[in-house]
């Protein structure tokens, strides 16, 4: 046995060749702890997986390809109450509510939860105010027993202290850490070529999930703004989600024939996308630590976004890239200034901070620190 095992709780399927941020950030940071010789174990959904993955060992919750959360949760129980936990073991989870099964059957191991953005706000926006409020229910359990909590940015932090102050001197600011081995700027000709983007066309790539809170109808509006005033302009949306069809139909009304929809991208593909755009945008109603714009900027690619998040302190002093007001004019002449520059940014240095050996490292600290006070 290692020294260490850390318990991945999440509704992700490692079978899936790319997923959103959050299980990036999980597969990032267990890649970091496997070279340390710690196991990691994924409580996801899915099928039985054998194939490569970022964890020591899967263990499916749920043996569906994609399962709803509610499901996940209450299937959620079985798994814990017949789970053998070892000593060493650590529980993190990604949603404070995955803990409450841990917190109910009177799980030892230390609970963690890492916060990425006001979740609550996210699941009254989608689910509506009865089922929010069961959420705030289950989250302030969840927040009674938890251990520690890292926020992936400041204005997370902040936001929950609001709420549940007692939290104060549990919670730790620790951003979400990108692989700068894998994303570096590439040259971009042969995507291009087989994309059938030509060298002079402008890419405007939004990489992510196609979901409300992206808030990608105002994407579609202020791009619309922008083919008034540059011709040769692309935008592509690479992903999948729940708001697809209607973005689709919107584009098609809109006559947005320079619309893309890439589809869901290879994990290995995305650096490579990355660095054959030539601005990547983000206009979500709230994110937390968005790795993906870390991402662009180790690949030097410049950044037109909303302030939320880390992202205007990620950004801040880079050259080509710039805060957007929340209006369709003032984001197409961000993104127009930004095309009609035709340059890369600079930042790759600035990115070795938010490395995922510098932020690995921070969070095995706390790991280290809550076995050493179970006397573990």
């Amino acid at each position: 046995m290692s020294f260490m095992q850390v318990y991945f709780v999440e509704n992700e399927n490692p079978s899936r060749d790319s997923s959103g941020g959050i299980m990036s950030y999980i597969s990032s940071l267990s890649e970091y702890l496997r070279k340390r010789d710690i196991e990691t174990i994924l409580l996801g959904a899915g099928l039985p997986h054998d194939g490569p993955t970022a964890f020591s060992r899967f263990l499916s919750v749920v043996e569906k390809r994609e399962v709803p959360n509610p499901e996940y949760w209450l299937a959620l129980f079985k798994k814990v109450r017949r789970l053998n936990i070892e000593e060493k073991s650590i529980i993190h989870a990604q949603r404070p509510d995955m803990l409450v099964p841990f917190v109910i059957l009177k799980r030892k191991a230390p609970l963690m939860c890492t916060l990425h953005g006001a979740h609550d706000l996210a699941v009254f926006d989608k689910k509506g105010a009865a089922y929010g409020l069961v959420y705030r229910f289950l989250q302030w359990l969840a927040f009674r027993r938890v251990d520690r909590l890292i926020a992936v940015d400041a204005g997370t932090r902040d936001y929950y202290l609001r709420r549940y102050r007692w939290l104060a001197g549990r919670i730790t600011v620790i951003p979400t850490g990108i692989d700068l081995d894998r994303f570096r700027p590439v040259e971009n000709q042969a995507l291009r070529d087989r994309s059938g983007w030509g060298q002079s066309d402008k890419i405007i790539l939004f990489l992510g999930r196609l979901e409300k809170e992206k808030n990608l109808p105002f994407l579609l509006d202020a791009f619309c703004e922008l083919k008034e005033h540059l011709d040769g302009v692309k935008l592509v949306l690479a992903g999948t989600g729940r708001e697809e069809a209607s973005l689709k139909l919107k584009a098609n009304k809109m006559n947005l024939s320079d619309v893309v929809f890439m589809g869901e991208v290879a994990k290995e593909k995305v650096p490579e996308l990355l660095s054959s755009a030539d601005l990547l945008v983000l206009c979500s109603f709230y994110e937390g630590s968005p790795t993906v714009i870390k991402e662009a900027l180790a690949c030097n690619v410049p950044i037109v976004s909303f302030d939320v998040g880390d992202v205007s302190e990620v950004i801040r002093g880079i050259e080509g890239c710039q805060i957007a007001e929340k209006d369709h004019s003032d984001f197409a002449q961000k993104m127009l200034r930004a095309l009609t520059a035709d340059k890369r940014t600079s930042s790759r240095e600035r990115m070795l901070s938010y490395s995922i050996e510098a932020v690995g490292q921070r969070t095995l600290d706390i790991y280290t620190s809550l076995l050493r006070s179970a006397g573990n």
